[in-house]
């Protein structure tokens, strides 16, 4: 009796991790399968317009796009888990970059010395929803929504500049941003972003990938001031995405710009400030068609203890074209990808990944933005149910 007594008192210790609460996965169930296309009525081709989406804390599901011929970022808003769409509401107008220096190159114009759509975050512990604008460096503002996505204000904020001296990029080519929930950082949101050395100054022509790295941007004062972590530890990443597992550690997914192979991974133990060695991950391609791979998307499912994975991605790396996504689950936390279905019909290119909350009309569902002007509406169980390299049916 006193061993197991104080067994007891030494697992309720301060600073002791607790056993994790397992709780019911609700992205089982019925699979559950809705490919929305075309989602924007009003389409561009891509290159010229960034969509991006999240879940606020109600459960309204939020996608965002640049209108770049009008100016403006538009938001369209659900509020019964996907099914119906209300007209867009303008978040606000894009806004002049000073000393953005970005000479053409690689892009179009619409990055010279004026915004594009950046990326988003919710902040989970008061319900803000916010929203960046960017170029090859940040704007110093944002767009703030204290009412799940109905209105707006424009806000200033402050980035400060790495150790190297740059602006971190915010771009909507990144993964959505996350709020921590464990350890002595719980509350600090955390993006995935990166640097464009020299903001692609003029003359340089775009060709310094391999300068180029991905990093982090955390903020512990609710999105007013923003602090950059170290430098992912290899150059020529970028377009990232990051998750926080149970344990509190961060785990950090890259594209790379400048060499072939699988994406490259980093992890964190103190909240995203720093990063381990980075790695090429065993299982997870990058993407066609050129050897610096292609954005994906990464989401860590909602569920209590458990650390559960889902990353979108073009299916063959080897491919001229970025069609046909597939969708791969990890239910240790990155250590093995072992189920995987095909997503055909429709999405392509670069993919966004959010989650449904709980106790609301999203609850149990997962969405999937594609560049190629598709939502996927589905769950986990439609990615179970079908074969390792099967149809929508």
């Amino acid at each position: 009796m006193l061993r197991i007594l104080s067994i007891g008192l030494l697992l309720s210790a301060p600073g002791l991790a607790q056993p994790a609460k397992v709780e019911k996965n609700p992205f089982l169930g019925a699979p559950l399968f809705d490919l929305q296309e075309p989602f924007f009525k009003e389409f561009t081709r891509p290159g010229h317009w960034l969509p991006t989406l999240t879940v606020a804390m109600d459960g309204s599901v939020l996608v965002f796009r640049d209108r770049r011929d009008q100016g403006i970022i538009q938001v369209f808003r659900s509020e019964d888990g996907g099914r119906k769409w209300q007209k867009p509401v303008t978040v606000g107008k894009l806004v002049e970059i000073e000393g953005d220096t970005f000479d053409g190159g690689r892009y179009n114009d619409w990055h010279h010395n004026r915004s594009i759509l950046g990326t988003v975050v919710v902040d989970e512990t008061n319900g803000d929803i916010l929203v960046f604008m960017t170029s090859m460096k940040p704007a110093e503002v944002i767009y703030r929504s204290g009412d799940h996505g109905k209105t707006w204000k424009q806000e200033k904020i402050t980035i400060h500049p790495d150790r190297n001296g740059w602006l971190t990029c915010v771009m909507a080519t990144c993964e959505p941003g996350i709020t921590l929930k464990y350890g002595k950082h719980k509350g600090r949101i955390l993006l995935p972003t990166r640097v464009f050395v020299n903001y692609f100054n003029k003359g340089n022509g775009g060709k310094h990938f391999k300068d180029h790295y991905s990093n982090a941007l955390y903020s512990d004062d609710h999105g007013k001031t923003w602090h950059p972590s170290a430098p992912f530890p290899e150059t020529g990443t970028g377009e990232a995405g990051l998750v926080e597992l149970s344990d509190g550690r961060i785990y950090y997914n890259s594209r790379t710009h400048t060499r072939p192979g699988n994406k490259r991974i980093a992890w964190s133990g103190d909240g995203g400030q720093t990063w381990g060695p980075a790695s090429e991950s065993a299982h997870l391609p990058d993407g066609p068609p050129d050897v610096y791979g292609c954005k994906a998307g990464l989401l860590r499912l909602p569920v209590e203890g458990k650390n559960i994975l889902i990353y979108s991605s073009p299916k063959d790396p080897r491919a001229k074209k970025r069609n046909d996504i597939m969708l791969r689950v990890s239910y240790n936390g990155s250590r093995s990808w072992p189920t995987r279905r095909l997503v055909t019909g429709g999405p392509g290119s670069y993919t966004w990944l959010a989650a449904g909350r709980k106790g609301t009309p999203s609850e149990g569902l997962l969405y999937m933005l594609s560049w190629e002007n598709t939502l996927l509406r589905f769950n986990l169980a439609w990615i179970e149910a079908g074969k390792e390299e099967g149809t929508n049916e």
